[in-house]
């Protein structure tokens, strides 16, 4: 039961950012509007220009309706993405409604635009960052929870944000960790995420601890909308992601190294010297640590793709499954 929905929270929370549920929806459709209108527009205007003026003009005006699309075509995704969130809900909001404890999202605010490589994201229009992809696999424990950048006017999709002033955000941080289901860190560099961890480790219940260790893009895979789609795409991406690995995986290991160096005097058991392949690592009840075996994509979808050795590829749901069925069942009993 989570008594954080009824209970007043015992420090102040930042208006935040204001939900506009009919605005969002109209802001995505929109966005979705604008991408089939200009999409089956230039299919229409080759066809007619082809009929006036021959196949040459037609093709001539066929092309620059495309440049127009490709130029226009990150505008409608934002706008998408926009929609989206301002339809969130605020933390405090969520919380009121749902009677489950918290899913606690620790992270740094540098990693809140980490991508997600994993093309099963590419179904999707707005390219997929590692936080929707947590927050979906975990969701059968509870709401997901994040403090909020403070300057931020709008919520990055994912966890529920919450704002409080920077006085406050030990206090925010220690209450809702005290009370969550689970507390799931993704493991960066920055010194308040260190408090974060450093604090979670020593006064939370090891078995409700999960960390992760993401792949990390380069910045500039992140800031631009046609390297995420092409670093995303199911066939045409695994050709950048094989030759990214390298240096995301460098940097993904260094992490779990200064990760180990920081917090191995802190728990129960030591962890193992080296990383592997484990992106999860979690605990059982004693402290021994955990590390959740790697899951590939099925099969289907790796023929499907001619992508037979995907590296970067994380099914989220599946590889998380064991430990949120021990949660769960650790929760009834």
């Amino acid at each position: 039961m989570n008594n954080l929905s009824t209970t007043k929270l015992p420090f102040p929370v930042e208006p935040g950012h204001d939900r506009h549920p009919v605005a969002g929806w109209l802001m995505s459709a929109a966005g979705h509007s604008g991408m089939y209108v200009i999409g089956f527009g230039s299919i229409v205007v080759f066809g007619v220009a082809g009929e006036l003026w021959g196949e040459i003009v037609g093709l001539l005006f066929f092309v620059i309706a495309i440049a127009i699309l490709s130029f226009l075509l990150p505008t409608m995704i934002g706008l998408i993405a926009r929609g989206r969130r301002l339809r969130a809900l605020p933390a405090d909001e969520l919380l009121r409604r749902e009677e489950r404890a918290p899913v606690v999202l620790l992270r740094s605010f540098n990693d809140d635009d980490l991508i997600d490589p994993t093309f099963t994201t590419t179904y999707k229009v707005v390219p997929g960052r590692y936080e929707d992809r947590l927050v979906e696999a975990l969701a059968p424990l509870g709401p997901a929870i994040a403090l909020g950048r403070p300057e931020e006017k709008e919520p990055q999709l994912g966890a529920a944000r919450m704002y409080v002033k920077d006085e406050y955000w030990q206090h925010a941080i220690t209450y809702l960790m005290e009370r969550s289901t689970v507390v799931l860190a993704v493991v960066g560099g920055t010194p308040g995420l260190w408090w974060e961890i450093e604090f979670a480790i020593q006064q939370t219940p090891v078995e409700r601890l999960l960390f992760f260790f993401p792949y990390p893009a380069p910045p500039r895979m992140r800031r631009s909308y046609w390297r995420a789609a092409f670093f995303q795409h199911q066939i045409w991406g695994r050709f950048i992601r094989r030759r990214l690995f390298s240096s995301m995986d460098t940097e993904r290991q260094a992490r779990y190294k200064a990760f180990r160096e920081r917090v191995n005097n802190l728990l129960p058991r030591p962890l193992p010297e080296a990383l592997g392949d484990v992106r999860f690592i979690a605990f059982s009840q004693d402290g021994q640590p955990v590390l959740i075996n790697p899951a590939k994509p099925s099969i289907w979808t790796r023929v499907m793709t001619i992508n037979l050795n995907p590296k970067m590829d994380i099914p989220f749901k599946r590889e998380l499954q064991p430990f949120v069925a021990k949660r769960l069942k650790q929760q009834a009993g």
